[in-house]
């Protein structure tokens, strides 16, 4: 009985720590400086800071700092840009490998920052990101459900880290590096920053107009 209530109450932790931590992003400040489609790749890594509970991930787990709440992989398809990422719903439609167009999905309504990072190797960065972006496309297609275990080892359940990081094995890559240690159970949005395997990728900033009443209009992705 012990166990059982244990269990339930580390998974509620868990949840509500994935809920309620906050996210911060070094030199983002707000939705006027979200990046439109502009420029991007297949199997780019975008980083978001997200505005609802649950879109926030893990800030403080097991007492490492994180500075990205959520994160997922861009795909191109016809010429559209999508994020495929692994969040939590409340029904099997949502709570699994989603994906979403990236007007969407990276929005002012839906998160206040992102960064966007790619394979650092330039020589072979281009075919990793193909092979990381088809890697992520079949688990939206077999729509894996969301991993609330937080577990590496169950591969046929995903978290968003978790995606991204299969993803990227898929290529070759293991995002995890050398910070990750054995004691290590979760992996956080930041361990894939901090392999040194991913570059910043600088896009092009939003396009802004003036409408006919004066005022300056952001021009964001359209997607």
């Amino acid at each position: 009985m012990y166990s059982r209530t244990g269990s339930a109450l580390r998974k509620l932790a868990l949840c509500a720590l994935f809920a309620l931590a906050s996210c911060r992003i070094a030199g983002r400040s707000g939705p006027d400086e979200l990046p439109t489609s502009r420029g991007l790749r297949s199997g780019d890594v975008v980083f978001m800071c997200g505005k609802s509970l649950r879109s926030i991930v893990v800030r403080l787990l097991e007492g490492t700092d994180s500075d990205y709440s959520h994160v997922g992989i861009v795909v191109i398809e016809s010429g559209r840009a999508f994020v495929i990422h692994a969040s939590p719903g409340h029904d099997p439609r949502t709570d699994r490998v989603v994906k979403e167009p990236w007007s969407v999905m990276v929005s002012p309504a839906r998160i206040t920052s992102a960064r966007i990072f790619r394979s650092a190797d330039d020589s072979t960065a281009q075919r990793v990101g193909f092979v990381a972006a088809a890697a992520a496309q079949q688990f939206e297609r077999d729509a894996l459900p969301f991993d609330h275990e937080f577990s590496l080892a169950t591969p046929q359940t995903l978290y968003c880290t978790e995606l991204v990081w299969r993803a990227y094995r898929a290529a070759g890559i293991d995002l995890r590096g050398r910070s990750f240690g054995s004691d290590r159970r979760y992996l956080l949005p930041s361990d894939l920053i901090k392999s040194g395997l991913l570059r910043e990728v600088a896009l092009p900033p939003p396009v802004r107009s003036t409408n006919r009443a004066g005022q300056t209009i952001l021009s964001l992705p359209r997607a």
